[in-house]
Formats: C-alpha cells, sequence, structure tokens
C-alpha cells in the first residue's frame, strides 16, 4: 500500500472495502476508524465506522494465554493506535480462532504527521509467532513509561475539542489510565465551588471488586477536611504512603480516608488561572503504595490535562451563552426597530417594509394585495376633551384590537402615524379587504370608546380607504398607498365611519 492510499478521507472507501479488518488513526486527530471487516468482526453496526476511546476499551478483546482480559496498560489496540509497533496474538470472547493484531505507524512525507494502521486477521495455523524476550525491570519501567505517554497523548487529542456531551466520558478515560498506571484502585476527579468553600466529587474510577463514595461525597465544606485543604492549596501536592502515619492534625482527614477503606493517597491540584480549581487522585485501597516519582508526573500530568480541558469547555461556554445574548438582544433590537412606542404593534418602518416584501412576493406568485388606511374621526376632538393621556389609552386599545385581526401569514397590523393605522392583506382580493374592513368597524362598535365631541357618532370610529389589485414587476409600494389613501379621503369627504374602495 502506498502513502498516497493511507491519506484519509480520500480512499476511505478502498479501505473500507478491504476483506482484512482494519483500524486507522491520524495522530493528529481524535477519531479512530473502523472499516466494515473491523465492524463485523467486533459486531458493531455497519454504519459506525468512527471509534472512541471509550469503545476500544471495551471491544472484547482476550489474552489467548490466560482468556483474561487486557487491562487498560496493555490493551494492544490502544498502545497500537498510540504509535507502538506490534505482532501480538489476540483472541474475541466472540470469536474462537486466535487473531493476529499488526500495527504500523506511518509518517506522511508532505503533511507534519503520521498515521496508524493496525489490522487484525485470522493467524495462519502453520505461523508461529516469535518468542518475546523478557524485561529487565529497568526496561519494564521505561516501557511502561512510553506506553503512558502514548495512551495520554491518544486521550489528549480526544480532550483537545470535546464535546459537551462526551466531556465525562474523556475525563473517565484519564482517570481509567491514571488509575492502571498508577497501579491504584481509585481515580478521582473533585472539583471546589467559586469562593472554594466547598467541594465535589464529579468524577470517578474503580477498579473491578472495590466500592465507589462518588454519591457520598458531593458538597463536602472545606472545614470538614482542614488539613487536607491546607496541604493541596500550599503544597499543591498531597501525598500520603500510609494513611496511618498522618500528623494529629490531620484526624479529620484520617477518619475519612479509614472510613473509605483508604490506605494511600495520591492528590495533585487543579489550577484554572493560576487558581485552585479542584484535584485529581487515586487511593489504595487493597494495600499500601509507596508512591513513586512517575505516579506524581502522570498525576500531574493527568490533572493538568483535565484542569485545561474543563478551562476550554467553560470558556466554550461562556462563549455560546455570551453569543446567545448577544443574539437575544439583537432580536429585542430589531423587535424595538419595528415597534411602535406607544400603542406596541407594528411601526410605520416596519409596515414599509412588509407592504414592500408583499408587494413583491405577490407580484412573482400573481396574487392580489389588499391595503386598508383607516383615520379615527375626529380625534383631535377627543384629545381636546378628555386629555391627551386619554388619548394614548385610546390609541393603545384600538391598536390591539386592531393587531388581532390579521391572521394568515404575512398579514400586518400597523401604527402608520399619529392616528392612522394601516393594515397588509396580501392575497385578499376586493371582497376579502371589505371583509376586514366591516370587522375593524365592528371592533370598534365592540370597543364602545366614548366620544362625547363627535358629530358622527357617540363612540370611537373610523374612516378607510381600501386598495386592492395584482401587482406586477412595475407596482410600487408608493401606488398602493397612494390609492388607499385617495379612497380614505373619499370616506372622510362622504360623511366618514365607512369605507371606500379605490377604483382599480
Amino acid at each position: 500500500m502506498s502513502k498516497q492510499d493511507v491519506t484519509f478521507p480520500h480512499f476511505w472507501a478502498v479501505l473500507d472495502a478491504l476483506p482484512i479488518a482494519l483500524l486507522y488513526k491520524e495522530n493528529t486527530r481524535a477519531a479512530v476508524f473502523a472499516n466494515q471487516a473491523a465492524l463485523t468482526l467486533f459486531q458493531l453496526p455497519a454504519q459506525q465506522n468512527v471509534l472512541s476511546i471509550s469503545q476500544l476499551q471495551q471491544l472484547p478483546l482476550l489474552n489467548p494465554d490466560n482468556k483474561q482480559a487486557f487491562d487498560l496498560l496493555h490493551n494492544p489496540l490502544l498502545l497500537a493506535l498510540s504509535g507502538t509497533a506490534l505482532q501480538q496474538l489476540i483472541q474475541l470472547n466472540n470469536y474462537d480462532n486466535p487473531l493476529l493484531l499488526q500495527s504500523t505507524s506511518v509518517a506522511l512525507s508532505f503533511t507534519l504527521h503520521s498515521i496508524n494502521l493496525v489490522t487484525l486477521q485470522p493467524k495462519a495455523l502453520n505461523t508461529e509467532m516469535p518468542l518475546q524476550p523478557a524485561l529487565l525491570p529497568e526496561q519494564a519501567e521505561i516501557e511502561e513509561a512510553l506506553a503512558f505517554d502514548k495512551l495520554m497523548s491518544l486521550i489528549s487529542t480526544q480532550l483537545i475539542n470535546v464535546q459537551d456531551d462526551k466531556l465525562d466520558q474523556h475525563i473517565e478515560d484519564a482517570l481509567a489510565a491514571i488509575g492502571e498506571f498508577c497501579h491504584a484502585d481509585r481515580s478521582y476527579v473533585f472539583l471546589f465551588n467559586t469562593d472554594l468553600t466547598e467541594m465535589s466529587n464529579t468524577h470517578e474510577w474503580v477498579r473491578s471488586g472495590i466500592s465507589s463514595h462518588k454519591a457520598k461525597l458531593q458538597h463536602i465544606p472545606r472545614l470538614a477536611l482542614p488539613y487536607f485543604c491546607q496541604k493541596i492549596q500550599q503544597d499543591l501536592v498531597f501525598a500520603v504512603n500510609d494513611v496511618a502515619s498522618l500528623p494529629a492534625e490531620a484526624a479529620a482527614e484520617q477518619q475519612e480516608f479509614i472510613a473509605e477503606d483508604i490506605q494511600s493517597v495520591l492528590c495533585c491540584a487543579m489550577l484554572n488561572n493560576d487558581k485552585l480549581s479542584g484535584f485529581v487522585g487515586c487511593d489504595m485501597v487493597s494495600r499500601q503504595r509507596n508512591w513513586t516519582s512517575n505516579d506524581l508526573r502522570r498525576m500531574k500530568l493527568v490533572g493538568e490535562m483535565i484542569a485545561n480541558t474543563l478551562q476550554n469547555v467553560s470558556y466554550r461556554r461562556s462563549l455560546q451563552q455570551m453569543q446567545q445574548q448577544l443574539l437575544q438582544a439583537n432580536l429585542e433590537l430589531q423587535k424595538q426597530a419595528g415597534q411602535d412606542g406607544l400603542t406596541g404593534i407594528a411601526n410605520r418602518r416596519q409596515f414599509d417594509t412588509s407592504l414592500q416584501n408583499e408587494l413583491q412576493r405577490c407580484a412573482r406568485n400573481n396574487l392580489p394585495l389588499g391595503l386598508l388606511l383607516l383615520d379615527i374621526d375626529r380625534f383631535k376632538l377627543y384629545n381636546d376633551h378628555y386629555g391627551h393621556q386619554a388619548g394614548d389609552d385610546a390609541l393603545k386599545c384600538i391598536a390591539q384590537a386592531l393587531d388581532k385581526l390579521p391572521r394568515r401569514n404575512g398579514e400586518l397590523a400597523a401604527r402608520y402615524g399619529g392616528e392612522e393605522f394601516a393594515i397588509i392583506l396580501p392575497g385578499s382580493d376586493t371582497e376579502a379587504c371589505t371583509q376586514m374592513a366591516k370587522q375593524v368597524q365592528q371592533q370598534l362598535t365592540e370597543l364602545a370608546i366614548a366620544h362625547q365631541q363627535s358629530d358622527i357618532a357617540s363612540v370611537v370610529t373610523a374612516s378607510i380607504g381600501i386598495a386592492t389589485s395584482t401587482p406586477n414587476k412595475n407596482s410600487t409600494s408608493g401606488d398602493f398607498i397612494s390609492a388607499a389613501d385617495k379612497a380614505l379621503y373619499k370616506a372622510k369627504a362622504n360623511g366618514r365611519n365607512q369605507f371606500i374602495i379605490a377604483a382599480q
């Protein structure tokens, strides 16, 4: 296979169709891609080409020598995908025959990254695997350190741009890694509240057979563990090889550790902008452990990874919240820009925009367009007699009644200016516009706003001008306004409290 053949995604269709089970990962990207043969082998859905670290950990890989599942430290898939060259026999609990897992890392000359390829295929009957030489203790320690660094690289890639719904799982993956590599029984994350007065256990990993205490360790007051909190804030590390050796001033901490069956504990602070935000830790339950410098290094690394991830997620959430607030503010400003300050219905600006839009839409679709202009009769006399506050109240009442009349898409009631209102009626012919004018008159009758100074009626009335026609590309909003205005003038000249339809 050439280097060109492995540059995803251009040739993924080729890899996907191979009869050999294959996993593919670029070292700068979090995704692990499985072809169809691999998905069939692992009994995963055919559409699930992209796998996560958690899914890889849960795949049913067994050591063929003892039929036991691989632990995180020796999981060949994770080692292979993190860049370790392997040729190793494995077994699946749903597949009787051993499989030969082979991995290779390929550097791409035209990019700054490399890819890791992992294949799994049935072992040939006449093929013997070469024996692996036993490692010296120093070599084993180096191998373990390299394995940890590679696994952290794999996990950190997933954490860099983690989505909110995947955050918890990726943090728990990191905790599982630190727990396995530190040979601990329990690993966890605690976060402090903003004023550092209490802490809560937010994430936890426990070894099989070890009790979980996460549910009970919520909102723990700082004063309940004063010695621990002072140490973690002052030294950024809390390392205890033997809980029984804690000093007298740590009596509260010792009591809590004994209650949780903890024999040894190691915690490292997590910082957010140089301020303590929480800590990551490991416990030993089944036995004591003298924590090593490697344990401390690994714990600090995982703590920094998780702290940076939580900080990035917090920044992203804050940014999203700010964007949402800005969007809401802009929507409110737009609403206010198109809203009449007194009556709360659409103003002249929104009326002009809506009329132009509906004019163009009706012209494109060959639909009629109707426009009603109405003027409150003798409104100056109303203001003079009842006062401007009463006049404003009357306009508000009338506007709200008119605003309830439009029902179809595009219909709009607006305050045109002063005591004038307008109703846009797209798709309405003369008959429909006439019906709307009658509804307006009915609404005013039902409102029954007293108008003692009117020579038209004892209540507030209106004169209405109606313009309706089917516009074309040459029609203008000014044409409709002018026609409706002339009809309104005739309605007023003819005695008011009536509607006139403009000649077409």
